[in-house]
């Protein structure tokens, strides 16, 4: 069995692969039986949160653990971190074991990447960042693989979190300007897509249509149904909202509250699936909505991937357990 360690996981695909891959599984995931999904399982506990999600398919299954501990962040510790375990289908015997904080900051930022690839202008040349952490950065380094970001403005909250932010963008997008804001309302000023990677409850952006009128919002950080990180004047300007998943109509705020308090209807929530097999078309000139919770069947494919690579690079370790 092989173990990938976060930093090979990094280094074996590159943003632009990795967006191919969950470009392919999002487009796999619309009337497919060839695939088994089943729903992510939340367990709770009073520092936070594990999350379960297994999938089965092209040969392989997949099941990743991730924890999600806000307090980590004042231990300095990271927020988000767990394991992943591949295996064989057929004999259901393990094939690898890697770092899941890093393949799903990479999936993650991937699939932010997807929504800006359909629901943003081609020719959006900046990015606006709301949580400069590592998954605010992986959204920034992706982004930069489907559009020609030359330009990332992010909310500084820390200057120690910035710092580091500019250094990880400086290692893995070089040649792409940094620049600070030091509010969500200067943010959304200086860009018109804005990417949100927090972990908040509450939303982290003004309530204000004529700031938020024509620009294009992407949500990649609450994963439960009381958290939202986008204002409700969001949804009412884009009319709209497009998922990573069926799965995330149940699952998250930014799918549920929208519905709940009558501002979309169930029939205005689809999936970036749709988008991709042609299945669904979308007007970029006016607001766009689009929230990634994520989905088991985009860490398997990233992760059948990541194995192959190895393999072929003779990257990893060797183990028996």
């Amino acid at each position: 069995m092989l173990a990938l360690s976060a930093t090979d996981v990094l280094r074996l695909l590159t943003p632009a692969e990795t967006v191919a891959l969950v470009e392919s599984a999002a487009r796999a995931a619309v009337g497919s039986a060839d695939w088994v999904v089943p729903q992510r399982q939340h367990v709770k506990w009073a520092q936070g949160t594990l999350l379960m999600m297994p999938a089965i398919g092209a040969g392989a299954m997949a099941v990743k653990l991730v924890s999600v501990v806000p307090g980590n962040a004042a231990r300095k510790l990271p927020v988000t971190n767990g394991l992943l375990v591949l295996a064989d289908a057929g004999t259901g015997l393990a094939l690898a074991i890697m770092d899941a904080a890093a393949v799903t900051a990479m999936r993650t930022g991937a699939v932010g990447a997807l929504g800006l690839k359909y629901l943003t202008p081609a020719g959006a040349s900046s990015v606006g960042i709301v949580g400069a952490g590592v998954q605010g950065a992986w959204q920034a380094i992706s982004a930069c693989a489907v559009r020609p970001i030359r330009t990332v403005f992010a909310v500084r909250r820390s200057a120690a979190a910035f710092e580091r932010f500019r250094a990880t963008l400086a290692a893995l997008a070089p040649g792409v300007t940094v620049v600070a804001c030091e509010s969500a309302s200067e943010l959304l000023a200086r860009t018109d897509v804005i990417v949100t990677a927090t972990t908040s409850a509450a939303p982290v952006l003004p309530d204000e249509p004529q700031r938020l009128s024509g620009k294009h919002f992407i949500a990649v950080g609450s994963y439960e149904r009381h958290m939202c990180e986008l204002p409700d004047a969001v949804f009412r300007l884009a009319g709209r909202l497009v998922l990573d998943s069926e799965f995330a109509r149940h699952e998250v705020g930014e799918a549920v509250r929208p519905v709940a308090q009558g501002i979309l209807g169930a029939a205005d929530l689809f999936t970036i699936g749709e988008l991709v097999s042609g299945a669904r078309t979308i007007e970029v000139a006016g607001t766009t909505a689009y929230k990634s919770a994520g989905m088991a069947l985009y860490d398997l494919c990233v992760a059948k991937a990541l194995y192959e690579a190895a393999r072929r690079r003779s990257v990893g370790q060797e183990i028996t357990l």
